[in-house]
């Protein structure tokens, strides 16, 4: 079995990754969109909010099919998988456009789930098989600036939109741009088809458990589930938090919202430039240090403005350190980086899923400082595993 070369990995063009940025993008805005919108969703097919917020909880249960993407990934090539991916995002989004009543939207926003979690693995299996290993995480960097461009230049407008057209016309151009996103993705070029890679692919989805007898492949998957866990506790908490502490306004949640799309867009610009530099092991373990410290000091905040600061650090740096952990997983196994990554997908949402879960629940009955308390240390705790067993790559 071999790799791609030097040569072959240069193949992807700044137009072709640009190409790959807008189809990040157009994912994550369909994604992030939701979160502001539960609220006019819910009243516009008249359920309640908790039944309206099933939308985000498929959302992220779907990432948990993100091993099923890199088995196909793998056995069928990175760009077929992007390929499908598309199709089911388009057929989604016009489910969507096309639904009446809240259960078929949702069906629709699960399918639209189903896409994400099948085709993102492999967009970030088939950048990174196109880029050097030592400057791979440029490469990722630029890809998942599209998180937070999404938010920034995305999430506002639809909003604004929605409220003057409603909910279908937004899916219905959703759905316009999915298809245009599935004609670049024809238009790449195709993987690398060598004998031996095709005789890979072959055996891969009955290799793919070789993965897990991999002491650095399960710890670096672990560390992962850790850290997305620690976090989410606190993005799930922050709002009723300021609310609670500061009585905070709306417009005033609304301001650190958008605070925020700008320190995830500094943290993914700050990992582009500078974790192929510092070393990508060094720069994710040296982030989520900083995210355990800054969630420790958090309930020691007096003041708005400290809770506000320390609150931004901490997003910058778990931005920072999460983008760095793409390129520094997908080096552990070139030969099955499409599994290795969608794995990760999934480790990602079931931290998510356990951190969204317990959460509130930690909240509402010990109250916000313990929260930020037990995340911190979870995130220290993540920090130590790291630092012992995870190793740096080269694949």
């Amino acid at each position: 079995m071999t790799t791609l070369t030097a040569h072959d990995a240069r193949a992807l063009t700044w137009p072709q990754l640009l190409t790959l940025v807008w189809g990040r993008w157009l994912v994550s805005l369909t994604f992030r969109m939701i979160y502001p919108l539960l609220g006019f969703l819910a009243a516009g097919f008249a359920v309640d909010l908790t039944t309206a917020s099933l939308l985000i909880t498929v959302q992220v249960a779907a990432s948990l099919f993100s091993p099923l993407g890199g088995i196909i990934s793998d056995s069928i090539g990175d760009r077929a998988t992007m390929i499908g991916g598309g199709i089911i995002f388009t057929l989604g989004a016009a489910i969507c456009a096309m639904s009446a009543a809240f259960v078929p939207f949702l069906f629709g926003y699960a399918v639209i789930g189903l896409a994400i979690a099948v085709g993102m693995p492999a967009l970030q299996s088939y950048v990174s098989a196109r880029s050097h290993y030592e400057r791979r995480a440029r490469m990722l960097g630029v890809l998942e600036l599209s998180w937070a461009l999404s938010a920034l230049l995305g999430v506002p407008l639809i909003t604004w939109s929605v409220e003057r057209w409603g909910i279908a016309p937004i899916f219905a151009g959703l759905t316009i741009a999915g298809g245009v996103m599935l004609i670049s993705y024809i238009m790449l070029p195709n993987d690398d088809q060598t004998p031996s890679r095709q005789l890979h692919q072959s055996a891969s989805a009955n290799h793919l458990w070789h993965l897990f007898k991999q002491p650095s492949i399960l710890t670096a998957l672990g560390f992962v589930f850790i850290q997305l866990a620690a976090v989410e506790l606190i993005f799930v908490s922050y709002a009723g938090w300021l609310n609670s502490a500061f009585n905070a306004t709306t417009a005033e949640l609304g301001f650190v919202f958008g605070l925020l799309g700008v320190v995830e867009l500094i943290g993914s610009l700050s990992a582009t430039l500078f974790t192929d530099r510092i070393g990508k092991r060094r720069a994710v373990l040296g982030g989520f240090l900083l995210v355990g410290v800054w969630l420790l000091l958090l309930p020691q905040s007096g003041s708005w403005p400290i809770f506000l600061a320390l609150l931004l650090a901490f997003d910058l740096c778990f931005e920072f350190a999460i983008v760095s952990t793409f390129p520094l997983i997908s080096g552990l196994s070139a030969q099955r980086r499409g599994a290795l990554l969608a794995m990760m997908t999934a480790g990602i949402g079931g931290g998510r899923i356990v951190g969204s879960l317990a959460g509130p629940w930690i909240s509402a009955t010990a109250g916000y400082a313990l929260t930020s308390t037990i995340a911190g240390i979870l995130a220290l705790i993540g920090f130590g595993i790291g630092l012992l067993f995870i190793k740096e790559g080269n694949a």
